[in-house]
């Protein structure tokens, strides 16, 4: 099997270096093990479906929650003909989404020639939703967004000078982030998102990751990073 893999890939990357292994082993310890080592650890999902979405295998699951560097997730391939350095999405959330995901999204649209599309769903708060009065307070429901387009204006700026080459296409919807960031990323190359670790030892796959992971058409990048302080 890893000798007709190694075939398959060279033949359709003839200028790629390939090394194959064979490990006996628990597959969940010894996944992570060799994520540990590597800059990136690449899993395939059970199909899609489109009532289910992607189905993903408990250990491809606890690999998820618990790898020390990135995975990525890549389902059933897209039918028809792909598009020209297809573009790299990622989901930007202000005063939680980390460093990492960032890197590695500008990293990887750098690479691919692509541009990056960064997405961020917002909406009204609850408080000000219910009370039109305190809306008018604050200027109302534009000034609300204006100041959101700014804080995601002032998260991307450091990345936008770090990579100058990238084409950057900042997407701002209201809605959920789950349903924003899957509606942008039909026709994407790589969705990334981030997965936060809240204490020492305890992981887990947000909602939004886990509802992309789960119904994203496109490979799904899960990058670790830590959650800021407060």
């Amino acid at each position: 099997m890893l000798d007709e893999a190694r075939s398959r890939v060279a033949g359709q990357h003839p200028g790629l270096d390939i090394t194959t292994e064979l490990i006996v082993g628990d597959p969940v310890p010894t996944l992570l093990a060799e994520a540990a080592r590597a800059d990136m650890l690449v899993l395939g999902s059970r199909g899609y479906g489109t009532l289910t979405g992607y189905l993903i295998g408990s250990i491809s699951m606890k690999v998820l929650r618990h790898a020390a560097g990135p995975v990525v997730m890549v389902g059933k391939p897209h039918s028809g003909t792909p598009q020209q350095a297809p573009e790299v999405v990622v989901g930007v959330e202000p005063g939680q989404t980390g460093d990492a995901v960032l890197e590695f999204a500008f990293s990887a649209a750098a690479e691919r020639g692509a541009a990056l599309r960064a997405v961020h769903a917002w909406s009204v708060p609850t408080a000000l939703a219910w009370s039109p009065g305190s809306l008018y307070l604050v200027g109302g429901a534009n000034e609300l967004e204006q100041i959101n387009r700014e804080v995601l204006a002032d998260i991307l700026k450091p990345w936008r000078d770090k990579y100058p080459k990238v084409e950057v296409v900042e997407q701002f919807e209201i809605g959920s982030a789950s349903e924003v960031l899957l509606s942008n990323s039909a026709d994407a190359g790589l969705v990334v998102v981030g997965r936060r670790s809240h204490e020492a030892g305890l992981r887990r796959l947000g909602p939004v990751t886990h509802a992309v992971l789960h119904h994203a058409t496109a490979p799904v990048a899960v990058v670790p990073h830590d959650c800021p302080p407060g």
